[in-house]
This record gives structure tokens, sequence and C-alpha cells, in this order.
């Protein structure tokens, strides 16, 4: 698993081309170039040793991004955009241009592994302890949009909150109109490779009309594929919809085109439901993902596996999407498509720590 701390999104995939963008090429590779987020890093060139050394990046599945300028009428092979995202130590690639074969040999001088810290490291903690509230360096606040689960947001720290060591997501009506908290790591925190993330919260004041959610989306500048639900969806924890029970969801163009998903029947295998939730009391939600499968759990309780299926038709029916970033999204609001009654305002879900481990 990774941990990103970044200020500013990735640019598109700057690939490889002939000829740089100022004179034409000299040598069969004329630069090359890796970026990890916003900061692209120039590799130096050795042409007579044939080695391409970057010397800032310490890990390779950091690395979301690749350029290269090539002779006129050069090929280079393997791709090298086939290793964005898990960039090894050492990478051979074979520069053809005018009948002649160069073989260079990238290097990331600095590198200590796919992604930092060990098994079991914690690499993200948050008990909202803290007196002066919520750490602005890892959270911001959801503000209004379109979505049905985001129409009602405040972006306000009047209905997100630290209190008494939780977080405080509050779910209220004021004037007629319906104001809900949520928090996301969008943009400062964000989780990629084999990870684990662990939340205990509990529902307060709960009524029909109004939902929690702990959730995870794509983000941006890690994402496999565009668009929703093409990027991947994973709903931690969903409480929505029926309230004897909290559900585990997963969303993908596999899943919601090719199964039903869409449908108002849920299909069991993509989704996982928890009649043993204790109701009114902290419940600790998790899942892990890895490069196989996704396991969710309520209070340690297994509850939903779905394994990458590693299809030959990958780009067609894009059934695994979830190797890419993933920011953490806490968030109350209407059950559903629901408008919110007053008699179930105000509601609250209170989240007592937030916790995001490595599993390998």
């Amino acid at each position: 698993m990774i941990t990103f701390f970044a200020s500013a999104m990735a640019l598109a995939m700057a690939g490889c081309s002939a000829d740089g963008p100022e004179t034409a090429a000299q040598y069969p590779l004329e630069r090359f170039t890796l970026q990890v987020g916003a900061n692209i890093y120039h590799a130096n060139i050795d042409q007579e040793a044939g080695t391409v050394t970057v010397g800032q990046i310490k890990y390779g599945g950091q690395v979301t991004a690749v350029g290269c300028y090539l002779a006129d009428g050069a090929q280079i092979s393997p791709n090298p955009q086939n290793f964005v995202g898990d960039w090894p130590e050492r990478q051979e690639f074979t520069v053809t241009s005018g009948g002649k074969e160069t073989v260079y040999t990238v290097i990331l001088s600095a590198y200590e592994g796919k992604f930092p810290g060990a098994q079991g490291e914690i690499i993200f903690f948050d008990d909202f302890d803290q007196a002066d509230g919520l750490d602005m360096n890892s959270w911001d606040y959801v503000p209004k949009g379109t979505a049905a689960w985001q129409v009602s947001m405040s972006g306000s720290p009047d209905q997100s909150y630290v209190k008494d060591g939780n977080l405080v997501l509050v779910v209220d009506r004021k004037d007629g109109v319906s104001l809900t908290g949520g928090v996301k790591t969008q943009g400062k925190i964000w989780f990629q490779g084999n990870f684990r993330v662990d939340v205990c919260a509990r529902f307060v004041d709960d009524g029909p009309t109004v939902g929690q959610a702990i959730w995870m989306m794509p983000e941006p500048a890690y994402q496999v594929y565009q668009g929703w639900p093409d990027g991947g969806e994973i709903d931690i924890m969903e409480h929505s919809y029926e309230h004897d029970y909290v559900q585990h969801t997963l969303h993908s163009h596999y899943i919601d085109t090719y199964t039903g998903h869409n449908t108002d029947h849920v299909d069991l295998e993509y989704s996982g439901w928890d009649t043993g939730y204790n109701a009114g009391q902290y419940n600790v939600y998790s899942v892990e993902v890895t490069d196989d499968e996704i396991v969710m759990y309520c209070n340690e309780v297994e509850r939903l596996r779905y394994a990458n299926m590693k299809l030959e038709n990958e780009a067609e029916l894009k059934q695994w999407p979830f190797s890419g970033g993933y920011y953490l999204i806490l968030s109350v609001g209407p059950a559903g498509r629901n408008e919110i009654s007053d008699d179930d305002v105000p509601s609250y879900m209170e989240v007592d720590w937030v916790r995001v481990s490595r599993l390998d």
C-alpha cells in the first residue's frame, strides 16, 4: 500500500514520441522522464554506457507517467507505459532506429521498494483527539454537489467537526433545508497497492430517512478507468436503505453493466449484508485491497470477497479497476433519494478512529 501527500494532481501520461519538442534527437533516446504526482524527474542519460538514471524516486509504485523522446522513426520496446504504477528498480528497453538496436537500462538509483512501509505498518491514523479541530493536512470538507449523496452537503465545519475524541458528522435541517456533513482525503492522502482500511464508528439518533457511509473513490490522477462506475467504487459500509443491517458494496463497469447490479434487486455476489452489527454502538468496518481480491469485514467477520478475475478482455469489461489509488470519504445524508424528515434530525455518525495499514 502507499500513501501520497500532494498538493496538485498529476498530469496526463506524456508517453514516448519521435523527436523532442525543440530539436531533432541526436541519439536513439534523447530524453527520458518519470513523473510522481505533479513532480517530473529528468533522467541522466549516459549514451556510451546505455544507462538512464533517475536519482530521486524511492518507490516504483508511485510512478504515474513516463515521457521519452526518440530519434525520428525510432521505436522503443517494451512500451514504458506498461510499467506505470509498478516501476522496477532496473528495466531494460530496446530502441530501434535506422535498423540498429540500442539497449538502455533505466535505473532508479534511490529505489527502496515498490511502496513504502513494511507489512502491518500503519501508514495513516487519525483518532480525532486533537484539540485544534479537524486535521486539514489530511481532510477536506465535502462541498455541495449534484450527486444524490452530495446535494445536501454543507461543506462546513458546522456539520463536520471534532468533539470529545470523535469526528462528528451531522444530518440536520434548518429553515426547511437539509444540511449534512462529510469529509474526504482526496488530493491529500490516498492509498494504492496492498492495504487495509479500518474505521471505528457508530450511529447516534438514527432514523429511517437518514444514512451513513464509509467508502473510497479513485484519486483522479491514479484512476485506472475514467468515469463512474468504470473507475471503481469501494463501499466499506453503507447504512442508507434498510436500517436492520449495514451493507458492503462494490461498483465497477463490469459489476454495474454486466451483472444487473444497478437494478433494484441487489446481486449478493457483489454486496455483503450484515445483520449482526451492534446497533447504536461502535463497530469496526474494514476492507483489505490486494492485487488479487477485495475482502470486507464488520467487526472482523468477513462479509464480502471479490476476486480479480484477470480477464483476457479486461480492457473491454473493466472488471478490475481497483489497482488504482483511492481516497477515503466519511459521509452522512439522506437515505437513498429520500427527503430527510424533520423527525429524523439531528442525527449523527461519530467516528472514533481511522487506520490504514500495509498488507505486504
